[in-house]
């Protein structure tokens, strides 16, 4: 049986790891590179072997063709060489009588500086985070409660997962526990949460464009009105508005854009606290504001000299927004509109080539001045024209028309 490196000596590192440096001597009679890993594999087995003693971690040794192997927790591949290399073991050379010889040694608060600081860190911010959350929830700051002891929580699997690597090579102790009781913070904050109730406007307001008139939300807990409460206002998946309450537990708002075509007619505000906790407490519903739509119809006398698509494009999106081109009516105003586009880029898209314009379009006529940009993408400057046009907002030309409509 071939011996490939024969480990002579050892000095035996104290138990945890006492003034936290190991060392370990070998020596080889095949190289000193052999004599040089034998030495660093050395004072891997030593951090395996103290770690195994002080916390009981089952680890177990091979011996193969007379040479030891560490189980694939610390020796699979080469990784705790690589690591120890990286890491700052120190290899010193010894001079043999036959042979070759080497001494590794190496500095445990060194060799896990870089974890045990981070470590450090998560634990001061949790214990800052915890802080802060409880003196917000003394002053009744529920959003900043929440939001603190959210962010603390997300803390905890980095630390735990620090933690993992750093029992892999180091003796831990009491001082490596994160001391915090976000469970209790979590509870006490769900606890005043339950009695925060949400009142707004029961009205159906009705609209004729796509601005809603002022209105507020109150937020009260058991205490009373509540001051400095984080509200959203959502249609759909599109955030409107962000307000906190006042000191009279009241915030106002006033949303200039909300859906005004298709819907949904309704406007939904929740507490802008984390998803998870709302629907814990049941109020992930918020409190709904609803409202109806009444387009006004506006007729005016279209001249459009342009080519036919376009034409037909401007007076299909014109009527979604109940704006009608007639030749019935001498009262309607007279407007004319035109376009220009300027070609930017041109995408290739397999076989395709897309062109891209930037299209201005002007109605003009009385006391009508309209005029917008966009972009438009076609196979053709017509077809990017249409799609410009049937993408357009008319908000501003509604207005225009307003004394026009009925």
């Amino acid at each position: 049986m071939k011996i490939g490196t024969v480990i002579l000596a050892m000095f035996m590192a104290l138990p945890a790891f006492a003034g936290r440096i190991i060392t370990y001597t070998a020596s080889s009679n095949v190289s000193q590179e052999d004599a040089n890993n034998a030495a660093m594999a050395g004072v891997a087995k030593q951090i395996v072997s103290t770690v195994d003693a002080s916390q009981t971690i089952s680890k177990k040794e091979k011996t193969k063709n007379g040479k030891s192997q560490l189980d694939e927790t610390f020796f699979s591949s080469n990784n705790v060489k690589s690591n120890l290399k990286l890491k700052g073991v120190k290899l010193e050379i010894v001079k043999a009588e036959k042979g070759f010889k080497a001494t590794a040694t190496l500095d445990m608060d060194e060799f896990t500086s870089d974890i045990q600081f981070q470590m450090k860190r998560i634990k001061e911010n949790v214990e800052a985070l915890e802080k802060s959350a409880r003196e917000a929830l003394t002053n009744r700051l529920y959003g900043k409660a929440a939001n603190d002891l959210q962010t603390a929580q997300d803390m905890i699997p980095e630390y735990e997962r620090l933690v993992w690597q750093l029992s892999k090579v180091y003796p831990l102790n009491d001082s490596h526990k994160i001391l915090h009781n976000l469970p209790d913070l979590e509870s006490q904050i769900k606890a005043k949460l339950e009695t925060v109730k949400l009142a707004g406007p029961t009205e159906t307001f009705e609209l004729t464009k796509s601005e809603m008139p002022e209105w507020a939300v109150t937020v009260v807990d058991d205490q009373g009105p509540l001051p400095g409460f984080p509200l959203i206002a959502k249609q759909g998946r599109q955030t409107l508005s962000e307000k906190r309450t006042a000191n009279d537990g009241k915030a106002s708002f006033l949303l200039r854009k909300v859906n005004f075509e298709t819907g949904p007619y309704s406007v939904t505000v929740f507490p802008n606290l984390p998803l998870s906790m709302l629907k814990a407490v049941g109020l992930d519903q918020g409190i709904e504001i609803k409202y109806t739509v009444k387009q006004n119809r506006c007729e005016i006398q279209l001249e459009c000299s342009q080519i036919a698509n376009f034409c037909s494009a401007l007076e299909v999106a014109l009527g979604k927004r109940s704006i009608f081109a007639t030749t019935e009516s001498a009262k309607a105003p007279k407007l004319t509109v035109q376009y220009s586009a300027i070609a930017k880029n041109s995408l290739t898209a397999g076989s395709n080539v897309l062109n891209s314009f930037d299209i201005t379009l002007t109605i003009k006529g009385g006391d009508v001045n309209f005029a917008t940009t966009t972009k438009g993408v076609g196979k053709n400057e017509v077809d990017a024209v249409v799609k410009a046009v049937q993408k357009t907002e008319f908000q501003d030309l509604q207005k225009q028309l307003a004394p026009h409509c009925k």
